[in-house]
């Protein structure tokens, strides 16, 4: 009778929890699924003008907050792997106890890119080590005939194959970060940005544009030059003209990460790689993961949701494997398939997914995670021969944030750097230039396709203007980029296309004056704490005016999840927007601007003020690198005399 009662307590536990995870899986569909409204741009055969937009507009800040930090297990790591491949026990965690442990290598189960297997274990303890025989193992350790520990660990096993010297090549590294727009950068990633353009130099493209809504076409164009390749659940991607197939005949070491297994670009609704798609893979472990427990994908899925709004069900976050956040135990995995072929030529990418996909609020807790690798690389000497190019595939995915007007912009344009090194630059200053000037064309994943290309073929020499565009769709990033460009030039559908156009005004509009002389003083007040070198620079004339217009049109068949929601309408973008040139005395200084009418009637300045002439000499008063643009030195045309 007592063991029928526990058979019948137990199996209502199990129906209660089962009810509960339907129920909080409703509430997180609930939560995510919003109305979508559908904008196509009216105007993609005009030259495109890149959108300026503030990224703290007022009508997308109620979206963002500060969510709580991350909170992870304590260290609690048992064993760890050296980088002699071999795993030990941590004797200093042992507390004197006789623990043995054993590990099972993680297998790709063959035809299946979503199913795994553990290999034979195989034994150690604290004075007898074992090597390492693949990338991902599960460890399990015993004391007194009772499983103490038992978790996944991953580490480079170096392949044994010849891979060439990068001495006369360059290699490619990604970081990508899903769904962070340009906008989301600037708002979440400050200290990443900021050492992106300061300290490494990163051209930070205004004009790169998504090819498709998700990201299976973005990726699929800068990966293999067509984003309009069809899948199944019945084909494998392995025939795929992937562009780290030309690196690795060549001699490179490749590898391929990328996180939130259900949702991985080439596995949702879709059967991923039979064989690995690099040297190394970081799938399995993610799988290995997921393997732990029934059901785990979808717990931590639910647990995300309830942590977004600030309901914590347990002491730590969902965002953790173990007393690490994923996303850096991912970072960790890129920094050591970087140290184990430091000499070796390389085509590694790595797409983190978790962190940005769902929760745009989280993007920010991966800010200083990311400035922190960054520091590894350029101070472990890793881009001294490896083109970096921190990235995205889109804008947020979130609905609510999409319907607003900056939001429906920002969607269309994905984050994009690249850094060069130092000796490439000197070798093809033209490069320089071209992605000096590139930064503010409409650029899409096609272009970076052909870059790709001319990395892995060592391509540098300048190519005539126009030929790239005539013969194909993408222009490689490192030629000019033609400045009349459109979208269906750049072969960026309606749906994708992010460009303004606008209409030229009369310069001596009282709107535009008063603007006008407003930003000459704002340009003086940058100049304040060198005002004893710099003169004060006085509204000259105004050489053009335009009024910029979004050209997104709402299509009327929006996509709407419930009948309620027929209620809600599309909020249209209804500020105005004015692109302006100016010169100013006594520097003759011309200058462009884009200025935006805010709901009090008051402006505020959209990007940057830009020189538009050059300064020479003029401000060799000061070594300031941001102010010089706009400083007139008093002592100019003597100092240029001395």
């Amino acid at each position: 009778m007592r063991a029928l009662k526990i058979y019948y307590c137990t199996r209502r536990k199990k129906v209660l929890l089962l009810l509960c995870l339907v129920f909080l899986y409703g509430f997180k569909l609930h939560i995510e699924n919003g109305v979508q409204f559908n904008f196509i741009n009216i105007n993609s055969n005009e030259k495109c003008e890149i959108p300026k937009v503030n990224p703290f507009d007022e009508s997308i800040l109620p979206f963002f907050w500060q969510p709580n930090p991350i909170v992870c297990a304590k260290n609690t790591e048992l064993v760890y792997i050296d980088d002699d491949e071999m795993i030990h026990i941590n004797k200093n965690r042992t507390k004197g106890k006789h623990i043995e442990c054993y590990y099972q290598s993680v297998i790709r189960k063959q035809l299946s890119d979503d199913e795994i297997l553990f290999g034979t274990s195989v034994w150690f303890n604290v004075s007898r080590s074992a090597l390492m025989e693949s990338d991902f193992a599960k460890v399990v350790c015993v004391f007194e005939g009772k499983n103490i520990y038992e978790r996944l660990h991953y580490h480079i096993k170096k392949k044994q194959k010849y891979f060439k010297s990068d001495k006369d090549s360059f290699s490619v590294l990604i970081f990508g970060v899903d769904s962070m727009s340009r906008l989301a950068a600037i708002r979440e990633l400050p200290k990443t940005l900021t050492y992106l353009e300061q300290k490494l130099g990163a051209y930070v493209f205004n004009g790169y544009t998504k090819v498709g809504h998700n990201s299976y076409p973005n990726l699929m164009a800068f990966l293999t030059g067509n984003y309009s390749a069809p899948f199944n659940k019945k084909t494998f991607f392995d025939n795929q003209p992937f562009v780290w197939k030309k690196f690795s005949e060549r001699g490179a070491a490749t590898m391929y990460s990328e996180d939130y297994p259900r949702l991985s670009t080439f596995n949702y609704v879709a059967r991923g790689f039979n064989e690995s798609p690099g040297d190394h893979y970081l799938r399995p472990f993610y799988l290995g993961i997921n393997s732990e427990r029934i059901y785990q994908s979808i717990i931590t899925e639910i647990f995300m949701t309830l942590e977004n709004n600030d309901i914590a069900l347990g002491g730590t976050s969902a965002l953790c494997y173990g007393d690490s956040p994923k996303h850096v135990i991912q970072i960790d995995y890129f920094k050591r398939f970087l140290n184990k072929y430091k000499n070796n030529r390389k085509f590694a990418m790595s797409w983190l997914n978790e962190i940005g996909h769902e929760f745009s609020n989280f993007l920010k807790l991966g800010d200083a995670d990311f400035y922190n690798f960054l520091v590894f690389l350029k101070e472990g000497g890793h881009l001294k021969r490896s083109i970096l190019f921190f990235m995205s595939d889109h804008g947020t995915m979130i609905d609510r944030i999409r319907n607003t007007p900056i939001g429906r912009i920002e969607a269309k344009l994905p984050f994009f750097s690249i850094v060069l090194p130092t000796i490439l630059k000197k070798k093809y200053p033209h490069i320089d230039h071209n992605l000096q000037t590139n930064i503010n064309r409409l650029t899409s994943p096609l272009d970076l396709y052909k870059t790709f290309i001319d990395i892995a073929t060592n391509s540098y020499n300048p190519q005539p203007k126009g030929t790239e565009a005539i013969k194909n769709s993408g222009i490689s990033l490192f030629n000019e980029i033609p400045k009349d460009r459109t979208c269906t030039d750049a072969f960026i559908p309606e749906s994708s296309c992010a460009c303004y156009t606008s209409e030229a005004i009369p310069t001596n509009n009282a709107v535009i004056e008063n603007i006008t002389s407003s930003v000459v003083g704002t340009i003086n007040n940058y100049l304040k704490p060198h005002r004893s070198k710099c003169a004060v620079l006085i509204l000259k004339k105004i050489h053009q005016a335009k009024l910029i217009h979004s050209n997104l049109k709402h299509l009327e068949l929006g996509k709407k999840k419930a009948i309620w929601q027929y209620l809600y309408k599309p909020k249209l973008d209804k500020k105005q927007r004015y692109f302006i040139i100016f010169e100013v005395m006594p520097s003759e200084g011309i200058f462009e601007v884009t200025t935006e009418i805010t709901q009090t009637n008051n402006f505020i300045i959209l990007d940057k003020i830009i020189r538009a002439n050059r300064y020479g000499n003029q401000s060799v008063c000061i070594d300031d690198r941001d102010l010089k643009p706009y400083c007139y030195c008093k002592e100019t045309t003597l100092e240029v005399q001395s």
